[in-house]
C-alpha cells in the first residue's frame, strides 16, 4: 500500500510519507509528523467502525484451489450499486458436495449457475454464499460456476472499499480491498492462501466513462449508451489486489526498457491531472529500472505497469496498476516497490504485513539514498526513527489481525518494519543482503505465492551464512529498542578504549545484539569503527590514525535506538608491561592490547597445553603501546599460554581459552 495511511472502507491504510501527496504540503519533517498523527487517529476510528460493521478475514471453504476468476460488472460512478456475474474456476482438493465463497450479506445473490443450469445455494448469515452441487464432485476435477448478484456495497466512515466521489465535478468510483474488503463487493476467497492463476475483468459503464482494472485492455465496445471494456491479467493474483476504477479518464502511454525488454507504462488520469501524470512517466521508468536491476525482473513484464488516479489521499498497489492520489515521488516509488514486495511475493498472513509494507518503505528510503542529497535521506530517517521510539513497546509482527489499525500501524508495520529491513542490510552487508533478497523473491516455493517471515529468514541465512534466529526474535517478534551507553578513553599513539552497554525499553528483549557504528573525530579527521555488541560493559581497544576529541553513536542512523549517551574518560595509570587479551575465550580471532612496554624489540609466542609452539611474532620497532590482532580460527579448543617478552627480557604470561 501507499504512504502514511491507507484508508479503506472503514479502514485506513498507512504508507510511508503518503502525506507528501497532499497538495501544498512541503517535504518537511513537521508536515510529516503532524499528518501522521492526524491520519493515525483517523485510521483507528475507521478500522474500529469497519470491524464492528462487517467482520473480517475469510470463511470460504478450503476445498478449492482457485484457477481463474471471470468477473463481469456493471457499475455507474454516480450510483452506489453493483450488478455482477463472477465465474470462479477451481480444482477441488477433495471430494465435495458444496463449496463456499466470501460475500457480504448485504449483496443479494440472484442465482448460481453450474453447467449452465441453476443450482441450490444458501446464505448462512456469516458473509458467505454456500453452493450445493447436484451430486458429489470428485477430488481433482476442474469445475466452474457463476454467481449472479447485485446490491449496494456497504459503506462506512472515511473512504470505502467500494467508494464514490467526484473530481472536477465528475463522478468517480474506485475499489480498495486491502485487507478484508474484497468480499464487500464481489464473491471470492478473501484470505491469504489461494491466488487465482489469472483473471478476466469485463466492465460495463455509462458511455461517458471508462472502466479500468488489472492487466492489459483487450477490447472496448460502445453500444446503447454503454461502454464495455475487457481486461486480462495472466499472472497469479491475490483477491485484495484486484480492483476497478471508473470515470472519464485520459489514457497516457509511455514505455520503459527493462533489460532487453521494452514494456509499456499505461496510466489513467483525471483530465485535469493528465500533464502531471504524463510528466511522471520518466520517474516511474527510473524507479522500475532501479527495482528491476536490484531485485530481479519486473514480475509482470509480459504485461505492463501503470497508475490509475483516484481520490483517496494515498496509493494502493493493485497488481500492474497502482491507484494513485497524485504523482509524488515517494508515492510512486513506494507503490512500484510493492509489485515485488506484496504482489510477486505476498505476506501469507497479516501478521507478516511488514514483508509488504516494511520493504516498500525500505525501498523508498533506498531510492532517496541513490537519487537525493544525503541530507534529504537523513532528515527522512530521523523523522521515521522519532516515530518508532516514541513509545517503548510494540512488535513489527502483528499480534492482533482483527484490528485493521494494528495491521497498518504506521509506527510498527511501516517505519519499524522498514528499519528492520535496513538493519538486516547493515548486519549482513550489501552483497549478502541483496543476494538474499533476490533469492527470497525468486524462491520457487514463494514466487507468485505467499511467504511468512521465516521464509525471508531462510533465504537470508542461506546467502549470508549467518544465523538470524536472535535477530528475528529481538527485532521482529520482540518489542522496544536499546539505549546505548558508550564510554571511551584515549590511550595514546592513536589508540582508544571503548566500553559499550545498553538499556532496553521493553522487557520482552533482554539484549539487542547488533554491530554498532561509532564515529570518532577531531577538528581535522574522522573515522567510523564497528563494535559487534554482544554483552554488557563490552570493552575493546581500537587503533585510529589520529587522536579523537569526540565520539558519536550510530552517526548514519543505521539502528533503531534512542537516548544514547557518550562519555569521555581519562585513562587511569597502568603498571608497566600491561597486557590484556580480548575476547577471552577467543573465537576466530582475538586482540592483544599492550601498554607501557619497553620500546624496541617485542616477541610474542603462544604454546598449547603440551608446550607446542602454535604462533610467534616479533616486532623490532615496537613503540610501547599497541593492539595486535591474532587469527585463531585454526586453533583447536583448549587452553593456551601467551608469553610476551620485551627488550629488557621481562616476560609476561597470559592464559587464553578457546
Amino acid at each position: 500500500m501507499a504512504t502514511p495511511v491507507k484508508i479503506r472502507n472503514l479502514g485506513i491504510r498507512l504508507a510511508f510519507l503518503c502525506f507528501l501527496s497532499i497538495p501544498g504540503k512541503p517535504y518537511a519533517q513537521e508536515t510529516r509528523e503532524a499528518m501522521l498523527a492526524e491520519i493515525s487517529e483517523l485510521e483507528r476510528k475507521a478500522a474500529t467502525t469497519r470491524l464492528q460493521a462487517i467482520g473480517n478475514q475469510s470463511s470460504a471453504s478450503q476445498n478449492t484451489d482457485i484457477h481463474h476468476y471471470r468477473c463481469e460488472w456493471t457499475v455507474d460512478p454516480a450510483v452506489r450499486f453493483i450488478n455482477g456475474k463472477v465465474t470462479p474456476s477451481f480444482r477441488l482438493r477433495e471430494t465435495a458436495s458444496s463449496v463456499t465463497f466470501d460475500l457480504v450479506d448485504s449483496l443479494r445473490v440472484d442465482s448460481v449457475l453450474f453447467g449452465g443450469s441453476p443450482i441450490a445455494f444458501s446464505r448462512p448469515g456469516n458473509h458467505t454464499v454456500r453452493i450445493d452441487f447436484p451430486s458429489g464432485q470428485a477430488a481433482g476435477t476442474l469445475q466452474s460456476l457463476t454467481i449472479c448478484y447485485q446490491g449496494v456495497p456497504p459503506s462506512g466512515q472515511g473512504f470505502g472499499t467500494f467508494a464514490l466521489s467526484k473530481h472536477a465535478g465528475t463522478p468517480v468510483l474506485w475499489t480498495l480491498s486491502e485487507p478484508y474488503g474484497s468480499m464487500e463487493w464481489w464473491p471470492c476467497k478473501n484470505g491469504l492462501d489461494d491466488k487465482a492463476d489469472s483473471i478476466d475483468i469485463i466492465l460495463t459503464t455509462p458511455e461517458a466513462y471508462i472502466g479500468v482494472s488489472n492487466g492489459m485492455m483487450q477490447s472496448e465496445t460502445v453500444s446503447g449508451g454503454y461502454r464495455t471494456v475487457s481486461w486480462k491479467h495472466r499472472y497469479p493474483v491475490a483477491t485484495y489486489l484486484v480492483a476497478i476504477a471508473v470515470t472519464n479518464y485520459t489514457t497516457l502511454y509511455d514505455s520503459v526498457t527493462l533489460g532487453n525488454r521494452v514494456m509499456p507504462i499505461i496510466q489513467h488520469a483525471y483530465p485535469e491531472s493528465a500533464n502531471a501524470f504524463r510528466n511522471a512517466a520518466a520517474l516511474t521508468g527510473r524507479t522500475l529500472k532501479m527495482l528491476h536491476d536490484r531485485f530481479g525482473d519486473y514480475p509482470f513484464i509480459n504485461e505492463r505497469y501503470g497508475h490509475t488516479q483516484f481520490s483517496w489521499g494515498g496509493g494502493m498497489e493493485h497488481q500492474t496498476n497502482s491507484f494513485m492520489y497524485n504523482t509524488n515521488e515517494t508515492l510512486i516509488v513506494h507503490e512500484a516497490a510493492h509489485q515485488w514486495f506484496g504482489n510477486l511475493v505476498t505476506c501469507g498472513s497479516w501478521q507478516d504485513i511488514w514483508l509488504n509494507e516494511g520493504f516498500a518503505l525500505f525501498t523508498t528510503n533506498y531510492s532517496l539514498e541513490l537519487h537525493h542529497p544525503a541530507a534529504t535521506l537523513m532528515n527522512t530517517l530521523r523523522a521515521q526513527l522519532n516515530s518508532i521510539v516514541s513509545q517503548p513497546g510494540g512488535s513489527v509482527f502483528v499480534d492482533d489481525t482483527t484490528s485493521v489499525g494494528r495491521i497498518f500501524n504506521a509506527r510498527l508495520t511501516y517505519f519499524k518494519g522498514g528499519w528492520v529491513a535496513q538493519m538486516l542490510r547493515w548486519k549482513l552487508g550489501d552483497s549478502a543482503f541483496f543476494r538474499g533478497m533476490r533469492a527470497y523473491l525468486q524462491d520457487p516455493a514463494l514466487r507468485y505465492g505467499y511467504a511468512r517471515s521465516a521464509d525471508l529468514q531462510r533465504n537470508l541465512e542461506a546467502e549470508s551464512g549467518q544465523d538470524l534466529d536472535g535477530f528475528f526474535a529481538d527485532w521482529l517478534y520482540g518489542q522496544g529498542y536499546p539505549s546505548y551507553q558508550l564510554t571511551w578513553t584515549p590511550v595514546g599513539n592513536g589508540l582508544v578504549q571503548t566500553n559499550l552497554s545498553q538499556a532496553v525499553s521493553h522487557p520482552s528483549v533482554d539484549f539487542f545484539e547488533m554491530p554498532v557504528p561509532i564515529r570518532f573525530k577531531n577538528a581535522f579527521q574522522d573515522t567510523i569503527i564497528i563494535i559487534d555488541h554482544r554483552q554488557q560493559a563490552q570493552t575493546a581497544y581500537h587503533r585510529l590514525a589520529f587522536m579523537p576529541d569526540s565520539a558519536f553513536i550510530d552517526p548514519g542512523l543505521k539502528l533503531i535506538s534512542a537516548q544514547n549517551t557518550v562519555e569521555k574518560k581519562e585513562l587511569p595509570p597502568a603498571e608497566p608491561n600491561t597486557a590484556i587479551v580480548y575476547p577471552n575465550p577467543v573465537g576466530s580471532s582475538f586482540h592483544i592490547f599492550l601498554r607501557n612496554f619497553q620500546e624496541g624489540t617485542l616477541t610474542l609466542a603462544m604454546h598449547n597445553s603440551i608446550g607446542q609452539l602454535v604462533w610467534r611474532e616479533q616486532r623490532n620497532n615496537f613503540s610501547g603501546n599497541d593492539i595486535i590482532q591474532v587469527s585463531s580460527d585454526k586453533l583447536a579448543a583448549g587452553i593456551y599460554l601467551l608469553s610476551i617478552q620485551s627488550g629488557n627480557d621481562q616476560r609476561v604470561v597470559r592464559k587464553i581459552m578457546k
